[in-house]
């Protein structure tokens, strides 16, 4: 994916505040785009009483992400190496919580990168309705191209997402004044609200409850710079906690610029047979726009939407494999996830990121409607682990001023349980339950990855080990397809590791049937053992070079009944280890390398076949010998 660099230059790929907020926040930022369109969509049931309601309810949205925000603004300073609410819980609640919280925020990256894409195919679509039918694979392009996008390094996806993300806030900056404009001189009247597209309901304290948590989803990718500390460059907490407030004022003017001028002009979503055809930002737009001399801008809002909702991934693609890696290096997670890339990025988790995300958008068919009840469960309840965390820590530990720190926590904790209680509660049976489940087997799983490293190092452990006492029985197996030069090769090789007498040759007859000629001899065999000692002509010509070529070695012949090469010899190793009582036995398989790469796929590869089969043995070591064709 680019030029390798050097471990060295690892500090140098670190992010400057203007890099690291489109890379960051660029989830939280995109959500804006969503969250009032979801709130919108719930209390439209309720009619216009309801509709009047979703500015109110966005102001208490924006209480909401202040709350949060300063909370995880003192959990930077606390945690400067990263990690977020898995650190957070796990130092200070237990083992059990900080793998919840781990567990929680990789399914919410997950549904982050399949939301933000699913929503970016949306405001396509609303400009150019005729690609609805295509929406699930644009969905899966998108994700690859965010794949190989964040494979090139953190800085060049910074410098990807800058233009867009900044693109956006400007975008929707000119629209609200324009907007304002026109409601300050009164050039526009609002029309009347559209009708439900459903079955409508009475306003209640349910309704208001699910558009309340509909809205929460605004607050997903809050907790993303606090993961990624690491990333800033130094200071790394005060850049981060800027780089956390700044992105707070930035969503929460945009937020309340959405739903007061949707609420204003009367602007709700297109909807068509229960599917959104047209977002809510898409309207609203048009609906600012229409009659003034700016027409032409409803195209750029909607080239901006759709690229931060794309790049909105971004924030994922930074924390998900950031989040992987720390798991990890703890021993919770399979170690290929810590491992850096040529580009100084964990290569393998952003991959499993891509692939799990596209699963989500083929399952759900690209709906964004559907996704969002699974979204906000899982980042709520990362929330409100890391601020309970972070007000034991204060308690523990008690810094000076720490009776405010930790009541600024604990409210904080208290209110995001709430919601996540809420969520969880209300969007239940509209797919939460998924998030549920996703969440538990995840911490059932890294609780046996953990078990497994656990009793590796024991097993592994070099002073429980009981010193070697006298000389090991050791023979050597090469396993023999023909005479060959690759096959004498081998043997060579044999020789230098023991001595002829511990050296023995096996060849496994996968067709041991005679041609037509010796079936008549065959017939006339009157016992089945008179039947096995025939010799078959292959058979006999190998027997024949074996003693012109390799006089020295014995060799054994075993016909496969049933055709196969990998069974015969596993249980002639078997036997052999217990006849012999060894304590070791050196299988050589002997392999010839073609010299170019596609004469590969015309040869059976039995080699690895073996390899694979015998590598579960005990006291078996296999080595492969390879011969070079020549090129």
């Amino acid at each position: 994916m680019g030029e390798s660099l050097p471990t060295r230059r690892a500090r140098r790929e670190r992010l400057p505040i203007l890099l690291a907020l489109p890379v960051f926040a660029a989830d939280a930022i995109s959500s804006a785009a969503y969250g009032p369109e979801e709130m919108v969509m719930v209390l439209w049931a309720a009619g216009e009483a309801g509709l009047l309601l979703v500015f109110p309810i966005a102001i208490a949205v924006v209480i909401l992400l202040f709350i949060v925000a300063i909370s995880y603004r003192q959990t930077i300073y606390a945690y400067p190496q990263g990690g977020g609410a898995f650190t957070v819980a796990q130092e200070n609640l237990g083992e059990f919580w900080g793998l919840m919280a781990a567990a929680a925020l990789l399914v919410d990256y997950v549904l982050t990168v399949a939301v933000s894409i699913a929503a970016g195919v949306n405001a396509i679509v609303s400009a150019m309705p005729a690609l609805l039918p295509y929406r699930v694979l644009l969905g899966i392009l998108l994700i690859a191209l965010m794949t190989l996008v964040n494979l090139r390094g953190i800085r060049e996806s910074g410098f990807v997402a800058a233009l867009p993300v900044y693109g956006f806030v400007l975008t929707f900056a000119t629209l609200f004044l324009i907007g304002l404009w026109r409601i300050l001189t009164g050039d526009i009247e609002p029309v009347p609200y559209p009708p439900y597209f459903g079955q409508p309901v009475a306003l209640n304290f349910m309704l208001i409850a699910l558009a309340f948590a509909r809205g929460g989803s605004t607050l997903t990718g809050v907790e993303a710079i606090s993961n990624g500390v690491p990333a800033f460059k130094a200071p790394e907490s005060r850049n981060a906690s800027n780089t956390l407030m700044l992105m707070a004022f930035i969503l929460s003017g945009l937020v309340l610029g959405i739903t007061y001028t949707a609420t204003h002009f009367h602007i709700t979503p297109r909807v068509e047979h229960g599917e959104i055809v047209e977002t809510l930002t898409s309207r609203l737009a048009r609906a600012v726009l229409e009659g003034t001399p700016f027409e032409w801008f409803y195209y750029m809002v909607q080239v901006a939407t759709t690229t931060i909702l794309v790049l909105a991934a971004n924030t994922a693609y930074a924390d998900f494999p950031r989040l992987s890696s720390i798991l990890a290096n703890a021993g919770y997670a399979p170690r290929q996830l810590a491992n850096l890339g040529d580009r100084l990025v964990f290569n393998n988790g952003i991959l499993l990121l891509g692939l799990l995300s596209a699963l989500l958008i083929i399952h759900f068919r690209g709906d964004t409607h559907s996704l969002i009840p699974l979204y906000a469960v899982g980042v709520f309840l990362a929330f409100t682990l890391s601020q309970a965390g972070m007000a034991r820590r204060f308690v523990r530990t008690r810094p000076p001023g720490w009776q405010v720190r930790m009541l600024i926590n604990a409210f904080g904790a208290t209110v995001t349980g709430l919601v996540s209680l809420v969520l969880l509660t209300i969007n239940f049976r509209h797919g939460a339950w998924m998030s549920f489940v996703a969440i538990g087997g995840l911490i059932y799983l890294m609780y046996k990855v953990h078990q497994h490293y656990m009793e590796l190092r024991v097993q592994l452990r070099p002073d429980d080990l009981a010193p070697s006492r006298g000389t090991r029985r050791h023979r050597v197996l090469v396993l023999v397809p023909g005479v060959h030069r690759g096959v004498l090769q081998a043997l060579d090789y044999a020789r230098q590791i023991a001595p002829p007498d511990q050296i023995e040759a096996l060849h496994i007859n996968v067709d041991p049937r005679p041609p037509a000629i010796y079936r008549r001899v065959l017939k006339r065999a009157k016992t089945e053992e008179a039947t096995l000692q025939l010799v078959t002509p292959k058979a006999e010509k190998l027997q024949r070079e074996w003693q012109q070529y390799v006089p020295d070695i014995p060799l054994r012949i075993i016909d496969s009944e049933h055709r196969s090469l990998i069974e015969p010899i596993e249980d002639y190793i078997d036997e052999l280890i217990e006849r012999e009582q060894l304590d070791q036995l050196t299988v050589v398989i002997p392999e010839f390398y073609p010299k170019r790469w596609w004469h590969h796929l015309l040869h059976n590869q039995s080699a690895w076949m073996l390899r694979l089969a015998l590598m579960r043995k005990p006291k078996v070591v296999v080595t492969t010998v390879r011969y070079f064709l020549e090129r």
